[in-house]
């Protein structure tokens, strides 16, 4: 279980500096990060980025949260991803929900 918890902390820490990382100044690869691009769209949506980094790191921690009742090399993967990815999908939007100041001009 503890395992699990700071999988997903280490998870949402890496989706925060992604997003915040200045991708577009970046010279070549910049192109491919502007508003409407894929790159773009993927990286800016919390459980979009969150599916790919979390399935990404189920793979080197060999993490599992189905680990007792099935394994499939990678379909297990992929769902411990999108799984942890929705649960702190909705934690972030309700963290954000209690304590962000929305100011209307």
């Amino acid at each position: 279980m503890t395992q699990v918890v700071i999988f997903a902390l280490i998870g949402k820490l890496l989706i925060f500096l992604l997003q915040k990382f200045p991708k577009h100044s970046l010279p070549i690869i910049g192109r491919l990060f502007r508003e409407g691009k894929l790159l773009d769209d993927l990286f800016s949506c919390d459980l979009c980025s969150g599916f790919w980094l979390y399935s990404g790191l189920a793979f080197i921690f060999e993490i599992n949260i189905a680990g007792e009742y099935f394994y499939v090399p990678i379909l297990s993967e992929f769902i411990t991803g999108a799984v942890v990815s929705f649960v702190m999908h909705l934690i972030s939007a309700g963290w954000n929900a209690q304590y962000q100041n929305i100011i209307i001009e």
